[in-house]
Order: structure tokens, then C-alpha cells, then sequence
């Protein structure tokens, strides 16, 4: 039997990220309730086979099992971007530009925004 390789997009939407997901009806409300957290609104993912595959808003330290069992089931790293990094042309940049600018991936071993 031939394998089946799924949508990045469907993979992302049965691990519980919709596209254009929100987290809250308020960031800054969000952000005061959770100060500690790692959140990026209006963020973008990319892979590397594919490029920008998704946008919404993400808490990392809440998500980041969910994202890494998401790219397990993809097959490759998902690359976290802010919104203007992936959007209003830029999304069209080369995919390695795009990973570069990524504030978190699935393969970092920590839950914290990579240095730029």
C-alpha cells in the first residue's frame, strides 16, 4: 500500500490550528494574563518543501507540543514568523529567507524567541 502524505494545512488544522486562529478577543487582555508566555498574534508558519502554510496567533508556550507533534506528522520543521516577516509581499521572499527571519522552530530545544 502506497503511503498517504496529508496537507500541511490539514495536518496544522487536526492538530487544533485553524487558519487565522485567535487566541483572544484582546492581546493586549491576553498578554496581561499571561506576561510569562511566548505569544506571537498575526504569526505565520513556513516550511522549508512549501513556504508560508499558515497564519494566526500562537502561544508558544502553550502550543509548542502541538506544533512539534504537527511537524513530526508534516515530515519537516515548522519556522515561526511575525506577521510582517510572511505577509504583504514579503511571503514571496525565498523559503530560506523567510526561515532565517523565524523567531521559533519546531526543531529549537528550548520555549523562547531565538535571537536575531
Amino acid at each position: 500500500m502506497k503511503s498517504v502524505i496529508k496537507d500541511p494545512i490539514i495536518v496544522l488544522i487536526e492538530n487544533g490550528f485553524n487558519p487565522s486562529r485567535m487566541i483572544s478577543g484582546s492581546k493586549s487582555f491576553y498578554r496581561q494574563n499571561n506576561p510569562d508566555n511566548f505569544v506571537v498574534f498575526n504569526a505565520n508558519i513556513v516550511i522549508e518543501s512549501k513556504g508560508k502554510i499558515w497564519h494566526g496567533d500562537l502561544d508558544i508556550t502553550n502550543d509548542y507540543k502541538k506544533l512539534r507533534t504537527a511537524a513530526k506528522q508534516i515530515g519537516e520543521p515548522l519556522y515561526v514568523l511575525y506577521e510582517m516577516d510572511c505577509r504583504f509581499g514579503t511571503e514571496n521572499d525565498p523559503v530560506e529567507a523567510l526561515m532565517h527571519k523565524a523567531l521559533w522552530s519546531t526543531d529549537d530545544k528550548e520555549i523562547k524567541r531565538r535571537d536575531k
